[in-house]
């Protein structure tokens, strides 16, 4: 009878969790870690979730009365749910073994509406046998970045197309990081969201559009290394290219075949040469023998 009183106790308490929304552990094991926790608006942000399965018999996700349903619950600012962009699910069509486990990442900014600043809180969460089983809450912030430069350009071949290219820095544990946001000029959808890299704020970080469309930018990071990137009007990266150099005198000029390139300053631009610090380098030589290294839709606003 004891065993039998047990048994009624452990369904009763699996219903109300189903029914109030209480998390239940031991069968299903989630574990979720995301990264970053601190982000600017519309920056990818990567949730990593490892799922394993300690029912002793086989974890459908499918279409099938025993499948399981797996998904995330967010919200901002203590009591604002997030919506999901699209309802169609998270994990389908695989089957997890007896004791196996299974690690998926996902793209929270591109799955949720997440264009407001603030405080979140995620959790992952995996329906099955009427039971509902949690991981640990993990909290994340969206900041806004300071802006420090704004270009507005054409698409060629498509008429009445406009891109707006921005720059902006966030501070954070190790150091200021500087992102490129693309998005068009006539509408809310945002192209891309690059993280560039640690930029240092002696030499103001300069931007140019080819004639095909392409976006430049030249920034200083760190050791006295100057970062050339350039991306498409779609968001897609076509290079990064590394300067290193100590005479701090390196500008985007625009060549006569319409193209964009990293050269030395003249001397006549280098007291032009902006600043967003008061420590602006003094240095007035030119960059001899420039050591080069080549490196490697978001949606709605």
């Amino acid at each position: 009878m004891l065993v039998l009183f047990k048994k009624v106790v452990c369904a009763l308490i699996a219903a109300m969790a189903l029914f109030i929304g209480w998390p239940v552990f031991g069968q299903i094991e989630l574990a979720l870690t995301v990264e970053p926790v601190r982000a600017l608006l519309y920056e990818p942000i990567y949730a990593k979730v490892v799922i394993r399965n300690n029912t002793g018999g086989v974890l459908p996700f499918d279409a099938g009365r025993d499948s399981a349903r797996f998904f995330f619950e967010l919200e901002r600012n203590k009591n604002n749910t997030v919506k999901q962009n699209d309802r169609a699910p998270l994990l389908f069509g695989l089957k997890l073994v007896p004791a196996g486990s299974i690690t998926n990442v996902f793209n929270l900014t591109s799955l949720y509406a997440m264009q407001s600043r603030g405080l979140y809180k995620v959790r992952a969460y995996l329906e099955w046998n009427n039971l509902l089983f949690s991981s640990q809450p993990v909290e994340l912030e969206m900041l806004k970045g300071f802006e420090i430069a704004r270009v507005i350009a054409g698409v060629p071949g498509e008429q009445g197309a406009m891109r707006v290219y921005i720059l902006e820095y966030l501070t954070q544990e190790k150091g200021e990081q500087v992102y490129l946001r693309i998005e068009d000029a006539n509408s809310s959808t945002v192209y891309g969201m690059h993280k560039l890299g640690h930029i240092v704020r002696v030499r103001k970080p300069e931007m140019k559009v080819d004639e095909a469309g392409n976006v430049h930018v030249l920034f200083q990071t760190m050791a006295m290394v100057f970062v050339h990137t350039a991306f498409t009007p779609y968001g897609v990266q076509l290079f990064s290219r590394n300067y290193a150099d100590k005479s701090n005198m390196i500008t985007l000029v625009n060549l006569p075949n319409g193209q964009v390139s990293a050269a030395p300053l003249l001397p006549r631009e280098q007291n032009a040469a902006g600043s967003i610090l008061p420590q602006d380098s003094s240095a007035t030589q030119s960059v001899p023998n420039a050591q080069l290294d080549r490196g490697g839709s978001f949606g709605p606003k």
